[in-house]
């Protein structure tokens, strides 16, 4: 999503906003840490994180990855775009991360205050489509040491269909628009920016999201049948090697030179 400062800005500016209000309604007491689903783990295991690896966490909102990777024995950095997620994040770190300790730094991708080649491991949950990912790459690959690896789990924009029904049919017919009004799925423009500044770039689809796609944005889970259904044609389609790159999710994972 190219744009001149003055847009770049406003954007920051939208997205700090919705995620301050969204975090203002939260209680973290009420935020136990839940375990990581097949994405998530799978991103964790793309990125390599054991004991002691040097990790920033980018987008860590409100600290759900943060907090596993602390569990996994990581050095970890959380950064955010909101102080208001941050502050959610410290609170549920000192309440359910079992006494370790985590930094959190509030700034944007785009243009982070951190030192060259200070991590081993990026990693990102659901963030990248909230980029400007020409100004967020290069960020990316400077903080992190040669042949450093980041891994982000993400929302992709490859299947046509599901891009048709996001243009013509969501915030219209009673379908909702979900997130926020500057976010969009990954697309090959946006892959193309990221290998630009990485030695590689690799795509894996360990999950196979389509048929759920239309049950939270159209059923919105109300038929518990409807659901079973939906998930087993997921599975099915998912079992064809052919279809997993149109899966809805796709974790990215990139070596820095």
């Amino acid at each position: 999503m190219a744009m001149g400062p003055n847009g770049a800005d406003a954007r920051l500016e939208r997205e700090r906003e919705a995620h301050d209000r969204l975090a203002a309604t939260m209680d973290p007491q009420r935020m136990p840490l839940e375990p990581l689903g097949p994405l998530e783990l799978a991103m964790l295991d793309a990125a390599g994180v054991g004991p002691g690896t040097r990790v920033l966490d980018v987008g860590c909102g409100t600290g759900d990855v943060t907090i596993h990777l602390l569990a996994r024995g990581a050095d970890v950095t959380g950064m955010d775009l909101s102080p208001g997620a941050l502050a959610v994040a410290e609170e549920r770190i000192r309440l359910f991360g079992g006494g370790r300790t985590a930094e959190l730094r509030a700034m944007p991708v785009e243009a982070m205050d951190l030192e060259d080649d200070l991590f081993d491991v990026a990693v990102g949950r659901f963030i990248l489509h909230h980029l400007d990912i020409g100004r967020a790459a290069p960020e990316i690959a400077r903080v992190l040491r040669p042949g450093g690896r980041a891994a982000f789990a993400e929302n992709s924009g490859r299947n046509p269909v599901l891009m048709a029904a996001r243009r013509h049919l969501v915030g219209r017919f009673g379908v909702p628009r979900l997130g926020t009004e500057d976010e969009v799925p990954l697309s090959t423009a946006d892959i193309a920016a990221l290998a630009s500044h990485f030695e590689r770039v690799r795509l894996s689809y360990p999950v196979f999201e389509f048929f759920r796609i239309f049950d939270r944005q159209v059923l919105r889970f109300r038929s518990q049948r409807a659901s079973r259904v939906l998930r087993s044609l997921d599975r099915a389609a998912g079992a064809v090697p052919a279809l997993r790159p149109y899966s809805f999710r796709v974790v990215v994972t990139v070596v820095a030179r």
